[in-house]
């Protein structure tokens, strides 16, 4: 009976956290957006921006979505690695696999409400380098 008290107790608490599943779910739609030259639809996946800064300065469009489709290709596949922890906030760090660039590191953080509060498509640091090495490590 206590096992069930505690599992009923922190079971709000659990469905309020997101979860690495939460962040694949969020980078797979950025994915099918960015494949498919959609990047009005990666903008309309953020959250907590102004509406008069969202349609007055998207941060992405369908022509800078064209411009890193030429450069760096589709986004093929991406693998979970970890969590940057010199960052702040709580940035979820993804391998990603580029048809034309080729292996490279992409983040994310989510709010609340599981809509985008940053993403970058490329990133790295030191941190997410030795993500990065771990992970290839495990392998």
């Amino acid at each position: 009976m206590k096992i069930l008290s505690i599992l009923i107790f922190l079971l709000p608490v659990a469905a309020a956290g997101q979860s690495t599943n939460d962040y694949e779910k969020a980078l797979s739609n950025i994915q099918k957006f960015y494949n498919a030259g959609q990047g009005d639809s990666i903008n309309a996946l953020f959250g907590h921006v102004p509406d008069d800064i969202k349609s007055s300065r998207p941060l992405w469009t369908n022509e800078s979505n064209r411009e890193l489709l030429a450069e760096l290709g589709t986004l093929k596949s991406f693998r979970y690695i970890g969590i940057d922890k010199s960052d702040p906030n709580e940035v979820y760090v993804f391998e990603t696999i580029f048809s034309k660039a080729g292996v490279k590191t992409t983040s994310l953080t989510l709010y609340k409400d599981l809509s985008v509060g940053t993403f970058r498509l490329i990133t790295t640091s030191d941190s997410i380098d030795d993500l990065l090495q771990k992970s290839k490590g495990g392998r």
